[in-house]
């Protein structure tokens, strides 16, 4: 295998979109390259594959490059993964790869694609993207609450309690209604995330779903990570969001956590004022995203 001889000559590397077939490759490019940006979990990787989410960069069986994106909603994507192998130049990888993946983008009828990579260990590629049109469009800011006391417990006409299978449609639906496309998650995350996380709830009034919250647990139980907690904006306004907040708290005090973290974006104005009024105070850490238009 050349990964172990020398050096990859591109000019006989030619570009392509993945296939499901590529998967044994991938993962060893994902094994052994020389760069790394992966942000897929559990069993995506061959999803993508199969429905051609991304493009790769091959000379002969050798896979060069690879760049995976999500599959789209509403004609937005998120770049979820770029490799490059042992002695691929950084710009001439990128430079044959990502164009490549933009027709291929485009082709799909993908308007916008979106990156948000780790400052520290994706360093390496925002720049690059940046020379290829991707530009900051807004921050990730964090917040943390530490002292796990319940300022309020919102309407007491809500009613919440953990979300079944049966709930995925309707949690899709109402996730679609309070997301702009680029932040809207499928079935992909949010079904195994009601079936498997550790917290999933759902909020109801009369019997209708008007919100949903779901967390992670890290180290142990110390720290809850709210990663979503969303209320159908006809709704607004009845303190269905704070009743979320207040079961939310009352689990991570039960697993014995110390913080509950929760990410926002920085344009977010209206959920930020809510988030520290119960309690939450940003962290200082901010995640610049990138957005490049098809």
């Amino acid at each position: 295998m050349w990964l172990f001889r020398k050096n990859p000559n591109l000019s006989n590397a030619s570009a392509r979109p993945v296939r499901g077939d590529d998967l044994t490759k991938v993962s060893r490019l994902l094994r052994d390259g020389g760069r790394h940006y992966y942000g897929l979990t559990g069993g995506e990787l061959p999803l993508l594959l199969e429905a051609g989410q991304g493009a790769v960069l091959s000379a002969g069986e050798d896979l060069l490059a690879v760049a995976l994106v999500s599959c789209p909603a509403e004609a937005t994507c998120w770049l979820r993964g770029m490799v490059l192998a042992e002695g691929v130049d950084l710009h001439a990888g990128v430079d044959r790869v990502v164009p490549a993946l933009h027709a291929e983008l485009a082709g799909r009828g993908v308007n916008d694609i979106y990156y948000a990579g780790d400052e520290a260990t994706d360093a390496w590629l925002a720049p690059t993207l940046q020379s290829h049109g991707y530009a900051h469009t807004t921050e990730v800011v964090v917040y943390e609450k530490r002292d796990l006391d319940i300022p309020d417990f919102g309407n007491p006409d809500v009613r919440v309690r953990t979300a079944t299978g049966v709930d995925l449609a309707e949690v899709l639906r109402l996730d679609r209604v309070c997301f702009e496309p680029q932040w809207t998650k499928d079935d992909t995350i949010l079904g195994p995330a009601i079936i498997q996380g550790p917290l999933f709830l759902v909020a109801e009034i009369d019997g209708a779903m008007v919100g949903y919250a779901y967390a992670t647990s890290h180290f142990s139980g110390r720290l809850i990570h709210l990663v979503r907690i969303a209320v159908d904006p006809r709704q607004q306004g009845r303190q269905i969001g704070v009743h979320m907040l207040a079961a939310v708290t009352t689990f991570a005090m039960a697993q014995g956590a110390t913080v509950i973290t929760l990410n926002t974006q920085a344009y977010n104005t209206h959920a930020q004022r809510l988030y520290r009024w119960f309690g939450f105070a940003p962290t200082g850490e901010r995640q610049s995203i990138l957005r490049r238009r098809l």
